[in-house]
């Protein structure tokens, strides 16, 4: 029973004095021999669990006690000897409002005021039941540690604390800050987490134009503002709010990220309802409204696709120039994402036992956008010299596992290799399609490949079915009996199979000219 006694039927509370400030403390206690080692209290309790609830609660007590009468003959505090800087911090002072708010909550209706005064004594003043009681001393706590603190920290300490002890003021600021922090334990990228961040901003921006504080700092605001006081007309107001300057698309990702947010909060017991829920309604509709007047994402064209296969990128670096043309084929003709690319390394590359199999490349869980993202593609002979070439030079080095374009160093909020490509590709797709490509970007190479499968299913390649096609550029069907009933990974030779198909009766016969007059070239091959 670690600072806890029992004194006949009774509980009390031991409080250990430090060793190096026994005489101080016995000197404001007036002890006779001018020494105070210890300080014991009741728990006015004989039940032993009851006893172990109040314990910290009056050892707490006690120290707040000796301080205040060390402070009054001029004396340092216990507290003074150490005090951390986090103590106060936004984050802890949610976390004490927290812990004081259970140890009412837990505090025994049976408790009697009277319980140790003489017989026949009135207890004036004295609380009505053990949880006004705790609540009384938990007050008095709080206030005694805010007044160590400077006015303006100590206030708003004060009311951090209290504020989720009475459940009616729990600033957002810190629990944001776990939210993000739980975000960060489940891996989620950092641009992802990011984005949440941005969202958070935003909506500081937004509980700042409403306050009529005019001037101030929209975090400061969206920290210290209670999540109590955000419910569903609040969450209208900001999404009217976003659509007056923002895009459907992006009105939908900022409510989805605040969403997910008040999600964690109501599994958290911080919120009991999700206020975003059901506030995106419409929006769908409105981003295909929008994207026909901006220009609906879209696959290449003939044209398009002709021009950037000729085109000449404009980078001084001759390696970088031809990291961008390489990288492009082989989107177009796998159906992989640019990220998906760039991360190749040796490892990933699928050597075949077989004399006439294709080669092929894994995108494996560390690469891929999700679980369905985890797969391999075969390589179609026109643009397997690139990888072959690539994994020649790569294992030259030395390196275990090499990447195969290290001309693609990782970078941006993820530190992925796909974001130096991104900024290169897109120079270039605007250098040569100008304004006339509106609409697309790397990802239209997916969308080519897509439109390739389905004209060459059409066309008689029975390998590139919908299922088939699923699998190779990594989503998830959407019919019912294939997720359920049919098997998750095919046979190479059938993913094979859809390949050349899809090359050989898809894809348009100017594309697939200038392909394969680049394929048997030597500096295709060999540079």
């Amino acid at each position: 029973m670690r600072n806890m006694i029992k004194r006949g039927n009774s509980y009390s509370v031991r409080f250990n004095v430090p060793e190096d400030r026994v005489q101080d403390v016995g000197r404001v206690f007036g002890a006779k021999n001018g020494r105070k080692t210890e300080i014991v209290r009741t728990l006015q309790t004989r039940d032993y669990r009851e006893a172990m609830k109040r314990r910290d609660v009056a050892l707490a007590a006690i120290r707040a006690t000796v301080d205040a009468k060390l402070v009054e003959e001029g004396l340092p505090p216990l507290s003074e000897d150490f005090t951390p800087e986090w103590w106060a911090s936004p984050v802890k002072a949610v976390e004490a409002g927290h812990h004081y708010r259970q140890q009412i909550e837990q505090a025994s209706d049976d408790y009697d005021p009277a319980e140790g005064l003489v017989p026949g004594t009135i207890a004036e003043g004295a609380p009505e039941s053990e949880r006004e009681h705790v609540r009384s001393v938990v007050t008095d706590l709080v206030l005694e540690a805010s007044e160590k603190l400077p006015p303006a920290e100590g206030r708003r300490y004060f009311e951090t604390v209290m504020g989720v002890v009475e459940g009616i003021a729990t600033p957002l600021g810190p629990l944001a800050d776990r939210w993000l922090d739980a975000q960060r334990r489940f891996r989620l990228t950092n641009g992802l987490i990011s984005r949440h961040k941005r969202v958070l901003g935003v909506f500081g921006e937004y509980l700042l134009s409403v306050s009529g504080a005019g001037k101030g700092k929209p975090d400061a605001v969206f920290r210290t503002y209670p999540v109590q006081k955000v419910d569903k007309r609040s969450a209208r107001r900001f999404r009217e709010w976003l659509e007056e300057w923002k895009g459907a698309n992006t009105v939908n990702s900022y409510l989805s990220s605040l969403r997910t947010f008040w999600t964690w909060l109501v599994d958290a017991g911080e919120a009991e309802s999700n206020p975003w829920s059901g506030m995106s309604g419409g929006l769908k509709k409105q981003a295909k409204k929008e994207a026909i007047v901006n220009g609906r994402k879209r696959p290449f064209t003939e044209a398009e696709l002709l021009a950037l296969l000729k085109g000449e990128p404009t980078s001084r670096d001759p390696r970088m120039r031809m990291m961008i043309h390489e990288v492009f084929w082989m989107g177009l003709l796998t159906g992989a994402r640019q990220n998906e690319l760039c991360s190749l390394t040796v490892d990933r590359v699928i050597v075949p036992d077989r004399a006439g199999e294709l080669w092929g490349i894994e995108v494996t869980e560390d690469e891929g956008k999700n679980d369905n993202a985890v797969r391999s593609i075969p390589l179609h002979p026109l643009i397997r010299p690139i990888i072959e070439r690539r994994r020649a030079a790569a294992i030259a080095t030395g390196e275990e596992d090499a990447p195969l374009f290290p001309e693609c160093p990782p970078g941006g909020e993820d530190n992925k290799r796909g974001w130096t490509f991104s900024k290169h590709f897109l120079r270039y797709r605007k250098a040569v399609l100008g304004k006339a490509g509106r609409g697309t970007d790397f990802h239209s190479t997916r969308r080519c490949f897509s439109t390739f499968m389905e004209i060459a299913l059409a066309h008689g390649a029975t390998a590139c079915t919908a299922t088939v096609h699923d699998h190779l550029v990594g989503h998830h069907s959407e019919r019912l009996a294939v997720n359920t009933y049919a098997a998750k990974q095919f046979e190479w030779p059938l993913y094979s199979d859809a390949i050349l198909g899809m090359v050989d009766k898809g894809l348009p016969e100017s594309v697939r000219a200038v392909l394969n007059q680049k394929a048997h070239t030597e500096t295709f091959k060999d540079r």
